[in-house]
């Protein structure tokens, strides 16, 4: 799925993961793909970003969305999981 720029999910996820990181949307090298472990995302903000993105951490959303820590990823698998509106 390649994400449309104007689409609600990405832009929700997008400024979660600028505000919990530091980080401005060009400092995405590869855009939605940048693995955001190279942006500094580590366990303790991975959780703060759940929290801040309203992801019930009890469920296996969390496990989903730590297989592939991308935006690009993320959009998908909020945007499918019907929890993430």
């Amino acid at each position: 799925m390649h994400a449309n720029v104007s689409d609600p999910v990405r832009q929700r996820i997008l400024a979660a993961v600028c505000d919990v990181l530091y980080l401005d949307e060009s400092d995405f090298l590869d855009g939605d793909a940048t693995d955001l472990r190279d942006l500094g995302l580590d366990s303790v903000r991975f959780v703060l970003l759940m929290k801040r993105l309203g992801v019930d951490r009890e469920s296996e959303l969390p496990a989903r969305l730590a297989r592939d820590l991308s935006i690009a990823a993320w959009v998908t698998e909020l945007g499918d999981s019907g929890e993430y509106t």
